[in-house]
C-alpha cells in the first residue's frame, strides 16, 4: 500500500509540472537501470521505450559530463523539430524525464524542473 501511495504522490509532482507549464506533454520519473517508477506521458508513448532510451542516454550523459567536466550529470536534452526530451537528474538512483513542445520557454521550464526535482528527492 505505501508503495502505490509513494507513486501516486510522484504523479501529482508530474500534474504540478504539467500544470505549471502547459508546454509540458508528458514526465516521467525512471530509475537509473530503466524502469519506470512513475509516468504521465501521452497514449501515443510507450513508457519501456521511454525508459529504455532515458537509461541509454543518461548513460552516454554520465560519461561525457565524468571523462569531459570531471563532475556529474545534472542535465541533458535532446532537440527537435517537434520538441524537446529533457532529462534531470533526481539523486543518484532516478531521472525526470520531461517532453516539450517545440515552442517551450526553456529557462521557465529549467526552473520548474529544479524545484520538482527537489519535491521528487523527498519522495525516492
Amino acid at each position: 500500500m505505501a508503495t502505490a501511495t509513494r507513486v501516486e504522490r510522484i504523479q501529482d509532482v508530474l500534474r504540478s509540472l504539467r500544470t505549471a507549464s502547459p508546454e509540458i506533454i508528458g514526465s516521467a520519473v525512471v530509475s537509473t537501470d530503466g524502469f519506470i517508477i512513475a509516468s504521465l506521458l501521452p497514449q501515443e508513448i510507450d513508457e519501456e521505450v521511454v525508459s529504455g532510451m532515458a537509461a541509454a542516454m543518461l548513460g552516454v550523459a554520465e560519461r561525457i559530463s565524468g571523462e569531459l567536466m570531471d563532475t556529474a550529470m545534472d542535465q541533458t536534452y535532446v532537440r527537435s523539430e517537434k520538441g524537446y526530451v529533457l532529462l534531470n537528474a533526481v539523486g543518484g538512483e532516478a531521472v525526470l524525464i520531461v517532453l516539450t513542445t517545440s515552442d517551450a520557454k526553456l529557462g521557465l521550464i529549467f526552473l520548474d524542473v529544479k524545484r520538482r526535482v527537489s519535491d521528487l528527492l523527498k519522495l525516492l
